[in-house]
């Protein structure tokens, strides 16, 4: 077996796609992995794909071309659901599709693979739309960190800056080192290796305000860890201020 690592762009993502797909180069011996959460360890049995941003622009003018529309939208929500894993099922589906577009709407066991992949998405999104906590740094900034398990940020930072139009805001994935930033008119999503924010109740009181209503409004008689990780697993936790 062979290791394929790529970038974790969404234009490596697509040269990964054109070369192993397009270009018909077997994908049963081999392992498919995004760099932003695996480290490429390369060695004899391992390959870096170099991104290529033409390459990749004109293979996704050839999607749009070849797939219905309602499936070319997804390909990018695909891309999201990094650690699904998903990319040699993609990869198959896109060959046969070319000769038999009907199989998108099938229960083939790809097929199922990319759905479940996206309920997943969808699901992981609307969980951080309520957990995502912000803390206001000095300079007057709104910062919030996470570690989804999927990569949300391009389809959830709308909501926010629709929430909070006046406000200036920070958002930062530290699992894919990728930061969303909005001035207030203006907004970019870039990745920001090496970037790092130290957060303590000293810069937001709010933070302390919020563990004594946690504690405060707690029933100790009826405190159930169960039910509680149950509702808000563990990997939530330690981004959430009244946990901290």
């Amino acid at each position: 077996m062979q290791t394929i690592y790529y970038d974790g762009t969404f234009e490596g993502f697509l040269t990964l796609l054109y070369r192993y797909v397009h270009q018909q180069i077997p994908i049963d011996e081999i392992i498919i992995k995004n760099s932003r959460l695996h480290s490429s360890e390369l060695d004899l049995f391992s390959f870096q794909i170099s991104t290529e941003i033409e390459t990749a622009k004109k293979y996704y003018k050839y999607l749009s071309s070849k797939l219905p529309k309602e499936v070319f939208r997804k390909i990018y929500l695909y891309y999201l659901c990094d650690s699904a894993e998903i990319e040699d099922a993609l990869m198959r589906v896109l060959r046969q599709s070319y000769e038999n577009p009907s199989i998108w709407y099938t229960l083939d066991l790809d097929i199922v693979k990319l759905n479940n992949a996206e309920r997943m998405f969808r699901r992981e999104k609307h969980r951080w739309l309520g957990f995502l906590r912000f803390t206001e740094l000095p300079n007057k900034v709104l910062f919030a960190k996470f570690e989804p398990k999927f990569n949300v940020l391009p389809k959830l930072w709308f909501h926010f800056v629709k929430r909070l139009p006046n406000e200036k805001i920070i958002i930062f994935d530290s699992l894919r080192k990728l930061l969303f930033a909005n001035s207030g008119k203006y907004s970019r999503l870039l990745w920001a290796d090496g970037f790092e924010v130290e957060i303590s109740s000293e810069i937001d009181t709010f933070i302390t305000l919020w563990q004594r209503y946690f504690k405060d409004i707690a029933i100790p008689e009826r405190l159930s860890y169960e039910r509680q990780r149950n509702r808000l697993p563990l990997r939530f936790r330690r981004f959430l201020s009244e946990f901290t």
